[in-house]
């Protein structure tokens, strides 16, 4: 058993294993077909002797989340559920996380195999998540006061509004990273993305929410999973937001699915008092794990 790094003589073997894997753990980083390794993403496979390809890991060292001194994982997962196979793949990426104080993962809360071996590894809770679903046949009407209108983001215009009115917004949340344009740009080229899914609620002029209307596949079943759902401070209390999650739904069935999916932090109780009165139930409950980085571990 060795750990060796993804490059591109192997990368294909990386794609496969996350498209295969990523499900039992964390699939909301499963690269793309057009993915290649990067320098600010250390990736890494773990082979058995015979060279077949038994766990995989990577983390994300970009930009955003250099600055807040974290880094995420895209995946880290192994087929044997050992300590020794994680713990070898643990040790490669911690000697290339220079620069932030802790790494995090996701995980679902019925892994507990798995979840005991990272508490083992010296992991610890750190936040809890929902993903939520409702159905899209029974719509509540939704009506915005005089003044504002949702508006399709205007691409190489809006990008910028976007990023401040969900910087504000998520501020204090979490796990939020700070957004940047460049980031937007990045999301549009992804198989995922739908045209015109990503909308701006505007007061006349200003720019004061943002919701994410993205294609998914969850048990070979195509959702819309909504995304960046945001009102600025000084606007929220006004129903603006509850409003824009209805459109986001109506848009959903307009689409042609019969499911909308969100994921909430379990400690935004506004917000998830909002998804759950507008008819959201729990589809599936994350555990995201963190360990303070110690390049001697």
């Amino acid at each position: 058993m060795k750990a060796v790094k993804v490059d591109v003589n192997n990368v294909a073997d990386f794609i496969a294993y996350c498209r295969k894997c990523a499900a039992e753990q964390d699939e909301s980083n499963v690269p793309e077909d057009d993915y290649l390794p990067r320098e600010d993403e250390p990736a890494y496979l773990l082979l058995e002797s015979n060279g077949d390809v038994i766990g995989a890991a990577a983390i994300m060292l970009h930009r955003e989340y250099v600055e807040a001194k974290k880094a995420r994982f895209r995946i880290f997962h192994c087929i044997n559920k050992s300590y020794n196979n994680y713990k070898a793949l643990l040790d490669e990426i911690l000697n290339q996380s220079n620069g932030v104080d802790f790494v995090y993962c996701f995980i679902t809360e019925g892994k507990s195999d798995v979840r005991t071996i990272w508490e083992k590894l010296g992991f610890t809770v750190w936040r809890y998540s929902w993903v939520l679903e409702r159905g899209v046949h029974k719509i509540n009407r939704f009506e915005f006061p005089e003044g504002c209108s949702v508006k399709t983001l205007a691409e190489g215009k809006d990008e910028r509004a976007w990023c401040d009115v969900n910087n504000e917004a998520f501020a204090n949340m979490l796990g939020h990273t700070h957004l940047r344009p460049e980031k937007i740009t990045e999301w549009m080229k992804q198989d995922s993305y739908i045209a015109g899914g990503m909308k701006m609620l505007w007061h006349n002029d200003k720019p004061i929410g943002t919701i994410a209307l993205i294609k998914e596949t969850v048990n070979d079943e195509s959702v819309i999973f909504i995304e960046g759902l945001s009102i600025l401070n000084a606007y929220q209390g006004r129903g603006l937001g509850r409003n824009l999650l209805r459109y986001g739904i109506d848009f959903a069935k307009n689409y042609g699915v019969n499911k909308v999916m969100l994921s909430v932090n379990a400690e935004n109780e506004s917000a998830a008092k909002l998804y759950f009165d507008e008819g959201f139930k729990k589809h599936e409950i994350y555990i995201c794990y963190h360990k303070t980085v110690n390049q001697k571990n």
